[in-house]
């Protein structure tokens, strides 16, 4: 088939009712599109879904997560049946398209309402003059066999970047590279934290079970609780009573590493705190210490302050705006402090998909210096005695153990301290996407002497 010309149509298309869904279709790729441009999921989907009701924001979600994770191999599929030169105006017109591909193979959504659908979405998103252009490939695809093109070059077929591949199969080697992508590429499962200080665990899926609810225990973390099936968080009971909270697996992992006492009134410092789950597991942990959050991000802060008032958790906490790098500007110093630094978040693409195409290569010096300065600045208001425990949602070498690594060379003094999980002993620990069903985080825990 010719690559395809913007052609021009008579007003053929004026008189014709918009197709079931097509409103939420135009959302979708103009999302994907705003990503493209340079904008975070988190940023777009406030602007684009404002006008949704919460059913049709899951669908869109759905559609956009997906051809976000799965992107570069849709695009392959694309390709031939497009000429891409298209002016940045008219982007959303591939964003349709990708989006469709994604619909009909993935969900496995009836063809017909997907073609009608985005068909009928070209004049939601002011591209009218595109309508048979956007028909006339759709149709194609479905008469190829709606098959994506598959290929053996592993950055196309699991849609990285390759940068970010090539630097994972270096790091890692090819298989455990495939099991990464592989496991970034899946839908995240919804864990939760139970507040162990307020309900048992068991106690809390005996809850769960009532409501028809099915959720299960973890052996590697006793806070932690997975729903078999995603949930909306306010009809969990006791979500809004303040005795559970989402919070992934791996970052439950985090507090107790911290080497906290119910009964101690220590002084912590949280480096970085938003969103607060981490703030409110500390507490839960060690009511009785005095914990100072801070977050450079005040927007961000206030998320933290929703999650901990809806926790019951404000008494004991000191929020702060201010950038982490700056810790001299706080008086005196802590027992505890935990660095969960500013990072790349190549573990966590899975539940932002987005990552893959906003990171670059160049941020990670960039970041890499930055934690180097909160580690520092970190390292300086510990007491004597102390533990800093550094983490990240990163799964690459240089954030994680070549930044530790570096740490400890500039302060020769510094204990590193083994980490014990599930019977194992770990100088550091690199935990990868997929593990006990988890996103990929880092940990090293530091004494100062």
């Amino acid at each position: 088939m010719p690559n395809f010309k913007r052609p021009r149509f008579k007003n053929s298309h004026k008189h014709v009712t918009e197709a079931v869904g097509a409103k939420s279709r135009a959302a979708a790729a103009k999302i994907v599109v705003a990503v493209e441009e340079g904008q975070s999921l988190s940023e777009a989907f406030p602007i684009f879904c404002a006008d949704f009701d919460s059913r049709d924001t899951a669908f869109i979600k759905e559609i956009v997560y997906g051809t976000l994770r799965h992107r570069r191999l849709l695009m392959s599929t694309l390709k031939p049946m497009f000429d891409f030169k298209i002016t940045e105006r008219d982007r959303i017109v591939p964003a349709l398209l990708l989006t469709a591909f994604y619909q009909i193979v993935f969900m496995r959504s009836p063809a017909h309402a997907v073609v009608a659908a985005t068909v009928s979405a070209c004049g939601d998103v002011g591209k009218k003059s595109f309508t048979s252009l956007v028909n006339a490939i759709l149709r194609r695809f479905l008469r190829e066999g709606a098959k994506l093109v598959h290929t053996s070059n592993n950055a196309v077929e699991f849609s990285f970047p390759d940068w970010l591949y090539n630097k994972l199969e270096a790091t890692y080697g090819a298989e455990q590279a495939r099991s990464i992508v592989l496991n970034s590429n899946e839908k995240a499962p919804l864990f939760l934290r139970v507040e162990n200080s307020k309900i048992s665990t068991k106690d809390f899926i005996d809850r769960l079970q009532e409501q028809d609810i099915v959720a299960y225990p973890l052996d590697i973390c006793p806070s932690t609780v997975r729903l078999e099936n995603a949930t909306n968080v306010f009809d969990i009971p006791g979500f809004n009573d303040g005795i559970c909270t989402v919070q992934d697996v791996s970052a439950q992992l985090a507090a107790p590493l911290l080497k906290l006492d119910s009964e101690a009134a220590l002084r912590v410092l949280d480096c970085c705190c938003a969103p607060g789950g981490k703030t409110a597991h500390i507490l839960d942990l060690s009511p009785k210490s005095q914990v100072v959050a801070l977050d450079v991000d005040e927007a961000r802060l206030e998320q933290t302050k929703a999650t901990l008032s809806r926790l019951n958790r404000m008494d004991n906490v000191t929020l702060m705006a201010l950038d982490a790098q700056e810790l001299d500007k706080i008086e005196g110093n802590f027992d505890r402090i935990l660095v969960d630094a500013p990072c790349s978040g190549t573990g966590v693409i899975r539940r932002h998909p987005d990552i893959k195409w906003l990171r670059r290569q160049k941020d990670i010096a960039a970041l890499c210096q930055i934690q180097a300065n909160i580690l520092d600045a970190a390292y300086n208001k510990l007491n004597s005695g102390g533990v800093l425990l550094y983490t990240t949602c990163s799964i690459l070498k240089e954030e994680n153990q070549d930044q530790v690594t570096a740490f400890l060379e500039r302060h020769s003094e510094a204990i590193l301290e083994p980490i014990e999980l599930e019977g194992h002993s770990y100088e550091t620990l690199q935990r990868l996407p997929g593990d006990h069903l988890g996103d990929g985080f880092f940990y090293a825990r530091i004494i100062k002497p």
